[in-house]
């Protein structure tokens, strides 16, 4: 983009995106991290590393289950 001089808009027609925010998204990307930033997958939530919470009700029918089974 930046090499060849072209706009935000005109990127945007030249590789069919309608959505400005890509762009500028990746944009930012390729400038902190270089090329290789663009390859890595981001979609989604990120993991916390901690296990999702149970509603209280099924933690403890839980606990109830693994006491009747011990």
């Amino acid at each position: 983009m930046r090499e060849e001089g072209l706009s935000l808009s005109e990127t945007m027609r030249r590789f069919n995106i309608n959505c400005l925010g890509i762009i500028k998204r990746w944009e930012c990307i390729y400038l902190e991290e270089g090329p290789e930033g663009l390859a890595v997958e981001r979609r989604g939530r990120k993991n916390t590393g901690q296990p999702a919470k149970l509603p209280k009700e099924i933690e403890e029918d839980l606990i109830a289950e693994n006491q009747r089974l011990r």
